[in-house]
């Protein structure tokens, strides 16, 4: 067994937390469970992390990153393709992300803890989409009609309400119609 530092083990329960939230969700994130994928006793991730909600939060926000990160789109695209995949993503890979989004909103109701870290991944978010809006607002890709931060917010929205319907498996809005949705939107809004 090799030894690591305070901070190394912390890291390493905080990146086993993440697999399980990745693969099981917020209900599988229990301490043993996180034990047992980062091979140390439970005692570990309580001297680590003062909750399994702190730990819950912080893979949570960890993996919203690597999520936001994400290249979606390929190298050079244009400024409205680097938008629409910020607001929108048909990459099968981060559906794990995605879904547990989801389930984030919905725990964020009943959970102090993460509802703070499901509002912070929204803040990072609309940061991200108003960074894509100014970039391509100063390379006349975009003409805006509004503050960028106010048409972030009005197209994160959209994106929320239309993965609502999706999520309901209404037949109406399918991949195809959210894309389209999303597409409109974007032209209204910067084109």
């Amino acid at each position: 067994m090799t030894y690591l530092s305070k901070d190394e083990r912390r890291e390493a329960i905080l990146h086993a937390a993440m697999r399980v939230a990745l693969d099981e969700g917020f209900s599988g994130m229990t301490v043993r469970r996180i034990a047992a994928e980062a091979r140390v006793s439970a005692g570990q991730v309580h001297h680590h992390f003062a909750s399994i909600g702190e730990l819950k939060s912080q893979s949570f926000i960890h993996l919203i990153r690597a999520l936001l990160d994400a290249d979606v789109v390929p190298e050079g695209a244009s400024w409205r393709d680097r938008l629409h995949g910020m607001l929108g993503s048909d990459e099968g890979r981060l559906e794990p992300y995605i879904r547990l989004w989801r389930e984030a909103q919905f725990l964020a109701t009943r959970d102090p803890e993460l509802k703070g870290a499901y509002v912070l991944t929204m803040e990072m978010w609309h940061q991200e989409t108003v960074a894509i809006i100014r970039a391509g607002a100063a390379d006349n890709a975009f003409i805006l009609k509004d503050r960028p931060e106010n048409i972030a917010w009005r197209l994160i929205g959209l994106v929320c309400g239309l993965d609502g319907i999706y999520v309901l498996g209404m037949p109406e809005i399918d991949d195809a119609a959210f894309n389209q949705h999303l597409d409109k939107a974007i032209t209204l809004e910067l084109v």
